[in-house]
């Protein structure tokens, strides 16, 4: 769970404070026209906060469905650009939907049950 608030955090930052490499490229033109960049940098960040924040929760299922959600989301966004034109945009569709089925898988394992700790061998018997 802290892989991907990291992850989303990071593409937060990228969004919200993009560098002129990012900002030149025909993939990040077509996603601002749709979206602007801060609006996906806020959304990045909100599923990033609720990540880091479930990491340390004893239940984390919605982190991992709002994790999940965006990857397809995001693969969705690309999926538009591809069919805008823009090259290689096919690239990232296949990336990203790779990685959220790779958070749903993740999300599917079941959490390790609490082992019961008796206070003596004996079950608390003298």
């Amino acid at each position: 769970m802290l892989a991907l608030a990291l992850i989303d955090l990071v593409q937060c930052y990228r969004l919200s404070f993009p560098s002129a490499e990012t900002l030149a490229s025909t993939t990040t033109q077509f996603l601002a026209a749709v979206v602007p960049l801060s609006a996906w940098g806020a959304i990045w960040g909100a599923v990033g906060v609720l990540c880091l924040a479930q990491a340390f929760m004893a239940s984390d299922r919605y982190a991992f469905a709002a994790a999940s959600m965006l990857k397809v989301g995001w693969a969705l966004a690309h999926i538009g650009a591809w069919a805008w034109g823009v090259p290689q945009a096919w690239w990232s569709v296949v990336i990203w939907l790779v990685f959220a089925r790779v958070v749903h898988v993740f999300a599917k394992v079941p959490e390790r049950p609490e082992l019961a700790v008796s206070p003596s061998p004996t079950g608390g018997a003298p």
